[in-house]
């Protein structure tokens, strides 16, 4: 007697509603092709879906990047950082977020994937809006930014059963920003 009573949740009121069903089933749809938008192989095909669904697509992480296993594996460790100098000559070094290696990694694998395609030149729309990111992340009413510049710290990967003699470190600072009052506040 007590299940038949019990009240209803919103979300069972509305997956037992036939426009709850259509919602649900659009939903899934939606995603089904959103998926295999994101795994079609690199094509005019592939290009002109993600056009139209690329938000998607990367908004919820559906893409996925199978180039680490073949035919040609990223060869290079990368490092991306900002240095933030302040008006008082002072400086300070932004680090991608790293948490704890065993929850942090379900976290932290983002920020490792956003830092492949920064230090891209195919992805220049990103690096405004990290350096924008991490002059807010720093600014303080007694401590102004006012320039931000994103540096890649790179080393060529060992093939595997050899040992690197010596790591041969690359360096390149790729964007410097100009950090403005306006970006600061956010307009």
């Amino acid at each position: 007697m007590e299940a038949t009573t019990r009240r209803r949740s919103l979300q069972e009121r509305f997956e037992s509603t036939p426009l709850g069903r259509i919602v649900i089933s659009i939903f899934l749809l939606v995603t089904f092709v959103a998926l295999l938008t994101a795994n079609l192989p690199e094509s005019r095909l592939q290009e002109l879906l993600l056009k139209a669904d690329h938000r998607y697509v990367y908004g919820v992480g559906l893409d996925q990047a199978w180039g680490v296993f073949a035919p040609d594996p990223r060869s290079q460790t990368i490092n991306v950082t900002a240095d933030v100098r302040f008006t008082d000559g002072s400086h300070a070094t932004w680090h991608v977020p790293r948490r704890d290696p065993v929850i942090g990694e379900y976290t932290d694998y983002r920020w490792l994937k956003w830092a492949e395609y920064v230090v891209s030149p195919a992805h220049t729309e990103l690096w405004k809006p990290i350096a924008v990111y991490v002059a807010r992340q720093y600014a303080t009413p007694s401590r102004r930014p006012t320039e931000v510049s994103l540096t890649n710290r790179w080393h060529d990967i060992a093939p595997p059963g050899q040992i690197p003699d010596q790591l041969f470190q690359h360096e390149q600072r790729f964007y410097t920003l100009r950090v403005t009052d306006q970006m600061l506040k956010g307009s």
